[in-house]
């Protein structure tokens, strides 16, 4: 699967959102915090990680997180590309070549060893007893490099791209489709592929289809456009209730 190509056209919004949360730095980068208000009381402590699309900390992100801490969990947003964004000014010059950029920027093997520290930060300090993981766009593909590891419950794949089969091979827990109109079928591709229909936890597998842009859970997307604010209020809906279900059980 190639990058959409509207990743490596499309600019992002802009927004006047105030994000709730803080960002510390684990291990000298920088993660945004979303943290639930019941957090401190919970006895059973879910957290999700999320790597964002190649616009990095946008406030629609972060508004992400936030409404996700709101429904019970922690957040962390990880900073993998250490400010070093996209910008509007790389599509003019740069736009072809988006995928060399990411693999100078942000290979996935970086950004895994950036997750390390942070899982252990929310074991260890925040004790944090499952973790789930959602990638927008690009940020997709990292998630599934990371899902081959145990200690992820549960993967979110938000308009994804980059994605091959290779990936899923070694995916060790359930996985949610929600690509855009821009994205190939994702199903055909992916979902009914003997190398997730083979898994043990291939019933728990979700796929939705959303006929919007690619991008517009993320930083394109348009949070005062009423069919865009609608249609992310169901890739909430659908990831709250797939992390709620899957969060805690192992295959």
């Amino acid at each position: 699967m190639s990058i959409a190509s509207s990743c490596a056209s499309l600019p992002p919004v802009q927004s006047d959102y105030a994000p709730k949360g803080k960002i510390t730095k684990v291990n000298g980068l920088d993660v945004y915090w979303a943290i639930p208000d019941s957090f401190a009381e919970a006895k059973t402590k879910n957290a999700v990680i999320i790597c964002y699309d190649i616009f990095g900390f946008h406030e629609n992100v972060k508004q992400l997180c936030d409404i996700l801490a709101s429904q019970g969990f922690l957040v962390a947003l990880p900073d993998y590309l250490q400010g070093n964004y996209w910008t509007t000014e790389k599509f003019k010059n740069e736009g072809h070549q988006l995928k060399e950029w990411l693999d100078e920027n942000a290979p996935p093997e970086k950004c895994l060893q950036f997750t390390t520290p942070v899982v252990k930060q929310l074991r260890e300090e925040h004790k944090v007893q499952n973790i789930g993981y959602a990638g927008l766009c690009w940020g997709a593909m990292i998630g599934v490099k990371h899902c081959k590891d145990p200690a992820f419950d549960a993967c979110i794949l938000i308009h994804p791209s980059m994605l091959t089969t290779e990936d899923f091979k070694n995916c060790q827990c359930p996985v949610a489709f929600l690509p855009s109109k821009n994205e190939p079928d994702l199903e055909t591709q992916f979902v009914k592929d003997p190398v997730l229909t083979s898994k043990p936890f291939a019933s728990k597998i979700v796929h939705r289809r959303f006929d919007l842009h690619h991008g517009f859970v993320g930083a394109r997307g348009n949070f005062k456009d009423s069919a865009n604010v609608e249609a992310v209020n169901e890739v909430i809906s659908i990831s709250v209730n797939f992390l709620n279900e899957n969060l805690g059980v192992k295959y």
